[in-house]
This record gives C-alpha cells, sequence and structure tokens, in this order.
C-alpha cells in the first residue's frame, strides 16, 4: 500500500483526509492535502473538516 503525502506539507495522510479531499475536489484526484492544508485552503478550520467528516460517516455516505 503507497503512503501518501500532503502535496503542501509532506505530513502524512489518513484515509479519511484523502477521501474528504477526494469527496470534495475531485474523486480522480492524486494528490491530496492534509486537513489543516485543506482547510487553510477552503478559509475555514480543521475541527471544522473533521466534524465534516463525521457527519459524512453519520449520514452513512463514508464507509
Amino acid at each position: 500500500m503507497t503512503e501518501h503525502q500532503c502535496s503542501k506539507c509532506a505530513a502524512p495522510l489518513t484515509s479519511d483526509e484523502i477521501a474528504l479531499f477526494k469527496k470534495l475536489v475531485s474523486r480522480e484526484a492524486e494528490k491530496f492535502l492534509c486537513l489543516d492544508c485543506f482547510a487553510a485552503e477552503l478559509s475555514t478550520t480543521r475541527e471544522k473538516l473533521e466534524d465534516l467528516i463525521e457527519h459524512l460517516y453519520q449520514m452513512g455516505t463514508c464507509i
């Protein structure tokens, strides 16, 4: 299995970070951002992105 890294800061990525990026940006994405860098790009907070991940789990759209 290939370990993915944030394309901005090189932090190792979790499967949730990759899935959220693909869901919000592009399913075809091959480069990803960690939650901190993604939050900065979206002008939001890491906590809001974590809440969104939790919400998607509760809705059943993330498995």
